[in-house]
């Protein structure tokens, strides 16, 4: 994954993740479910961006908590 797909793939999700209105839907259960094999893949794709300098710790930290928050 180079630098330019990286900063896609984080935009995506962070218009996912940071959407209030999904946020809402899943936490009254009426979003869809996402499979653990998705978030740990998800996971590891934010530990690459980190890792490659494209995501602060921060931006991480956030982004793998609402990750970990659909395994509930």
């Amino acid at each position: 994954m180079d630098k330019e797909d990286a900063e896609k793939f984080y935009d995506v999700i962070r218009m996912i993740y940071n959407d209030p209105q999904k946020q809402n839907q899943n936490q009254s259960g009426r979003g869809k479910e996402v499979s653990s094999e998705m978030v740990f893949e998800q996971l590891e794709k934010l530990g690459r961006l980190r890792e490659s300098g494209i995501l602060t710790d921060a931006e991480f930290t956030e982004q793998k908590r609402k990750l970990l928050e659909q395994l509930r």
